[in-house]
């Protein structure tokens, strides 16, 4: 038995560039967290996707840990992201989109996602995540976000960390919000707001850490020997976070290094190709690599 986890975010269609080509692939944050955490346990998938898409979606993430039946299905088509990776600085050099439904999408949990021990709140809109909290049951929930949203409402984000029990940023992230410099300092005075225990840092080729009051665990990048695409390398991290603890039944402070290994190994994956391949190839029917005692 292992913990269901109900995961709310994105399902986008990619127009991705990097060093290693172009390419147009299914993407998006529920997607990404959900391949990874599928690896240990039970995922609920929450979004919307327009109906250009919809059965590639269905097609792609049939698997037997993964749930689509709360996925909205929109007349309006699926949003679409455009993005070209700067490898010698790791960002995003230009990226441009085409907003589709997702605009449409109103959070209305079933009773699977509601009642679900683990949520993850992928990175959109906070009034979103706060609406998801409001019908969510969870005992342990993990959210991520963006620099647009601290800029734009940063109250807003700072209510949903305070929800929260794990934060998921990257270094820049943390320190905007936490509005303290040094990305250690900025994790730990983030952390006992509210309910919030830890702070995950992700830092792409850098590997990650995980923050708490008393402790910071830092694991390197797991090895990959071309990384082809970063595009879901947070979200896949954040899915073997959380899938490690849902599996185990356990969320305390012991077992963190050890979710965030799993995490770094479900990231490594994600990196190998373009869109979720990688990731497909890890969970399988179900099976997967073994994650990491």
């Amino acid at each position: 038995m292992s913990w269901d986890i109900a995961a709310c975010g994105t399902l986008h269609r990619d127009d991705i560039t990097t060093p290693h080509g172009r390419a147009d692939s299914l993407g998006g944050s529920a997607v990404y967290f959900a391949m990874a955490a599928a690896t240990f346990s039970r995922v609920h998938v929450n979004g919307i996707v327009g109906s250009d898409t919809s059965d590639e979606y269905r097609s792609m993430l049939r698997h037997p840990r993964i749930d689509m039946s709360a996925v909205v299905v929109s007349r309006s088509p699926t949003f679409r992201w455009h993005a070209v990776h700067d490898f010698q600085r790791w960002v995003t050099a230009d990226e441009w989109s085409e907003p589709g439904c997702d605009a449409e999408w109103q959070p209305a949990l079933e009773a699977a996602s509601a009642n679900a021990p683990v949520l993850f709140l992928g990175s959109m809109h906070p009034r979103l995540q706060l609406a998801i909290l409001d019908q969510s049951h969870a005992l342990l929930v993990g959210a991520d976000s963006m620099t647009v949203f601290m800029r734009d409402d940063r109250e807003s984000v700072l209510a949903v960390a305070a929800a929260a029990d794990i934060l998921f940023l990257n270094a820049d992230e943390v320190q905007m919000l936490a509005a303290v410099v040094g990305w250690r300092a900025a994790a730990r005075a983030l952390c006992g707001r509210g309910r919030l225990r830890a702070v995950v840092v992700k830092q792409g080729p850098d590997g990650a850490s995980c923050v708490t009051s008393n402790v910071t665990h830092d694991v390197a990048a797991h090895p990959v020997e071309l990384v082809v695409d970063p595009t879901g390398a947070g979200d896949a991290l954040a899915g073997g976070f959380l899938g490690r603890l849902a599996r185990d039944e356990r969320a305390d402070d012991e077992l963190f290094e050890n979710a965030l290994r799993d995490g770094a190994r479900c990231a490594a994956a994600a990196v190998k190709t373009f869109g979720v391949g990688g990731l497909q190839a890890i969970s399988g029917n179900g099976g997967g690599f073994p994650p990491q005692v």
